[in-house]
């Protein structure tokens, strides 16, 4: 849906015209399309169909990096000599204190919430309600940074919205949204009610980190190529989720699933493997390591000398990502309880992200998409996403 990509660091991607970068986006889609719908034997990752649709959807994501790019090459976070040290720092910290060798002490189980409240709301025709409580995380020790990652109060209240029938506990349906999401118009554009009304499930719609009404006030762009502000914000993330989680199962234990699409199927990957309690998750279009998504980002457009000078392939940069990479917990749900939808042609976060995550899960049930990340989520994935939820039990009886 949206992307979880982040914008170029100014600094060091080419200081192009307006009009020469918007002019790259065509023959640069076509290259890509060309390249994509030759067959790849062995990778799992099939070819993309010679037809002018697909290749408009590459088009498309093209023109959204593009126009990020444009859009916030003069505001968007410098790399400097400073965020290196501090990564180095942090890497030391968290080594010492155990994190590095056993990841899990990242992500530790989050209190109970606290300062709950929930209020009816009506927004784009779609009633709802706004579930909010105490964000409760806190990282395993005091990083270098966290102090500019905590300075927006936005951040430390948790948002959800919720679509409940209200006739009776039901099972729960929990959409973790992408890149520039967490607005109340998810709930259409992400597929809630059909989620809601063909399945017969309560949805609830979790805020992401520096998102939506959490992201008013400054802050760190997240996802972005400082590592420690997407260490922080990816596990602020998985532990509002596990709050929200025990939230729900408060009352009764009924089944829930989880799907996240871009930077929600990242965290709806992460869930997979710290919570053993969920009936089934469904990542779409997922990142699945930041470092190699932004290095891939960078170099299919500026080269290997705008990677380099990101430092998001440095040693430090490498563990911070690893620390909140699905990739680095094995899965703690069966394989028929694990999808992934992935587009062929996705040229935000490339369908390498999901192919590593495929691999990682056991070759679990995969949908391939013909076409790129911004276009999406539509009929095929929606469907796929509704019997993936009815094949792991989220549905009402």
């Amino acid at each position: 849906m949206c992307a979880a990509a982040a914008e170029a660091p100014s600094g060091r991607a080419p200081k192009r015209p307006w009009w020469a970068e918007l002019g790259s986006v065509l023959p640069r889609s076509v290259a890509t399309a060309v390249r994509a719908t030759r067959s790849r034997e062995g990778d799992g990752l099939p070819p993309l169909s010679a037809n002018p649709l697909a290749w408009a959807t590459v088009a498309v994501d093209e023109l959204t990096v593009s126009a990020a790019y444009l859009l916030s090459r003069r505001s968007a976070e410098q790399v400097s000599a400073q965020a290196v040290a501090d990564a180095a720092e942090a890497v030391e910290r968290l080594r010492a204190a155990g994190v590095v060798d056993d990841p899990r002490r990242a992500h530790p189980v989050p209190p109970a919430p606290t300062d709950v409240r929930v209020t009816r709301r009506r927004r784009a025709g779609i009633d709802f309600e706004h579930l909010s409580f105490a964000s409760p995380y806190r990282p395993p020790v005091e990083l270098p940074g966290e102090d500019r990652w905590s300075s927006g109060e936005a951040n430390h209240r948790t948002h959800a919205y919720l679509l409940r029938h209200g006739d009776r506990p039901r099972p729960w349906a929990v959409v973790l949204h992408g890149h520039r999401m967490g607005e109340p118009r998810d709930l259409r554009l992400l597929g809630s009610k059909r989620l809601q009304h063909e399945l017969g499930v309560d949805v609830a719609h979790l805020v992401l980190p520096m998102h939506g009404p959490r992201g008013r006030g400054g802050g760190h762009p997240f996802p972005g190529v400082d590592p420690i502000t997407n260490l922080l914000g990816m596990a602020q993330g998985v532990s509002d989720a596990r709050t929200l989680l025990a939230w729900l199962r408060l009352s009764e234990r009924l089944p829930i699933g989880v799907f996240g699409v871009s930077l929600g199927g990242h965290v709806a990957g992460l869930l997979a493997g710290l919570d053993d309690g969920l009936a089934c998750v469904v990542a779409g279009v997922p990142t699945s390591d930041l470092s190699t998504m932004l290095a891939d980002t960078m170099r299919s457009r500026w080269g290997e000398e705008t990677v380099a000078a990101s430092h998001v392939l440095d040693p430090d940069s490498r563990v911070l990502s690893r620390l909140v990479s699905p990739l680095t917990f094995p899965p703690l749900l069966a394989r028929d309880r694990l999808f992934i939808y992935a587009a062929v042609g996705d040229r935000l976060v490339t369908p390498q992200q999901a192919l590593a995550l495929w691999h990682h899960w056991d070759r679990p049930q995969i949908l391939w998409l013909q076409g790129g990340h911004i276009l999406n989520n539509l009929g095929a994935s929606r469907r796929f996403v509704v019997e993936a939820f009815s094949a792991g039990g989220v549905r009402a009886g």
